[in-house]
């Protein structure tokens, strides 16, 4: 009988570790029991600041012509 694991090394604290399947996760066993304390995220999000909304009808073009671009 042969078990496959992949050698991972954690993100958390670049330890050497060995990994059954995705199912294991990317953080050995301290970092994962370090981070149970977390709340989880919410979901995913861009991070950074939020895009503005772009301008419709007639301004959108001279705006542009104003940044260097052609309308």
């Amino acid at each position: 009988m042969y078990v496959r694991v992949e050698l991972k090394i954690c993100e958390g604290c670049g330890a050497l570790w060995l990994r059954r399947g995705i199912q294991d996760g990317i953080w050995c066993v301290a970092c994962a029991r370090r981070l149970t304390g977390f709340p989880q995220p919410k979901g995913k999000h861009a991070g950074g600041r939020p895009r503005l909304a772009r301008a419709q009808g007639c301004c959108s073009a001279r705006r542009n012509r104003a940044a260097g671009g052609t309308a």
